[in-house]
């Protein structure tokens, strides 16, 4: 619909007469494809959509919708301004969210980000015992091998192997996560049991890639570690390690759930220390230190012999 629109070159709309309302109302009427409609779905008069179309149009000098005999469609241009518009719309929804949610914040919310091998087999099967006994606690574990995941998800508390530079948390080192060659049953009765480091790499034993980067990010590598095969997922590593597929380069703490991986004589590969840091606002949630003490009970040494200095595996 033309409205002899100036189409100056050079001229465009200052960022104080494109407010959101406007906008509001161009999406209602894009939606619904109709002047009328949008004023019935916003509850205004149709004069007053009309006419903030137009200032809209003569803001941005262009042309948003033509006329068609059903109602309006919109044009290249207003096509363009949609998707913007649509932006704009999620960005001010995910602020009223989280306005409101840090207005009602009862102090109960706590954001756990964990590393895989941590979360998956230590943290997980035991959390439920701490919700049980604490259940105005609302904990919610990331599992995340990414120390930048911390800031970006907001964490509260996180459990890695790396510890933080930041000066402004809380960090402890809490232990130690040793690692060791598995392999299963099955595949031992077919095969010779690996005798070092550099027998499981020409086997070909898989190996966790957040662990072998941080084993090459500390200069703590070792021989051979290059020809593993590198997988993402501890989850599936067990699998293949428990199907026979091929030895797996595992935390020694995984057989406290999988007793049935055979743990290979071969010399330990070097272990990670494990570090929990967290935010002063921990202290001040309801239950927030609750959480740290327990978090500090099921790793500490008296509590989880896999967690020591010394390797218990050596033992076994």
């Amino acid at each position: 619909m033309k409205r002899g629109l100036s189409h100056a070159q050079g001229s465009h709309g200052s960022f104080d007469q494109f407010d959101w309302d406007r906008l509001r109302i161009f999406r209602a009427v894009a939606r619904t494809c109709s002047m009328s409609a949008a004023a019935s779905l916003l509850g205004v008069s149709l004069p007053t959509i009309s006419r903030r179309i137009t200032e809209l149009e003569s803001t941005l000098h262009t042309e948003l919708f033509r006329r068609n005999h059903t109602g309006v469609i919109l044009t290249k241009a207003g096509d363009a301004l949609l998707r913007h518009a649509d932006l704009v719309a999620d960005t001010i929804e995910a602020a009223q969210n989280e306005v409101c949610s840090a207005a009602n914040d009862s102090g109960t919310h706590i954001q756990l980000v964990c590393s895989e091998a941590i979360a998956l087999y230590w943290i997980a099967p035991r959390l439920a015992q701490f919700q049980l006994s604490n259940p105005d606690t609302i904990v919610d574990l990331t599992i995340s091998d990414s120390p930048s995941d911390f800031h970006d998800l907001a964490g509260d508390i996180a459990i890695q192997g790396l510890r933080p530079t930041e000066s402004d948390l809380m960090v402890s080192r809490i232990g130690r996560s040793h690692y060791a060659g598995f392999v299963s049953a099955e595949w031992e009765k077919d095969h010779a049991m690996p005798s070092s480091l550099s027998d499981l790499a020409r086997r070909k034993a898989l190996v966790h890639s957040p662990y072998s980067e941080l084993l090459q990010r500390s200069g703590n590598s070792f021989p051979g570690l290059d020809m593993m095969r590198r997988m993402n997922t501890l989850e599936t590593m067990v699998s293949f390690c428990e199907s026979a597929i091929a030895p797996a380069l595992l935390p020694t703490h995984i057989a406290d759930r999988f007793p049935d991986l055979v743990v290979c004589p071969a010399p330990r590969s070097p272990a990670i220390d494990i570090w929990l840091y967290h935010t002063p606002r921990v202290r001040k949630l309801k239950n927030g230190g609750c959480f740290l003490e327990w978090l500090h009970h099921i790793l500490s040494a008296d509590q989880s012999e896999w967690f020591r200095q010394v390797d218990v595996t050596r033992t076994c």
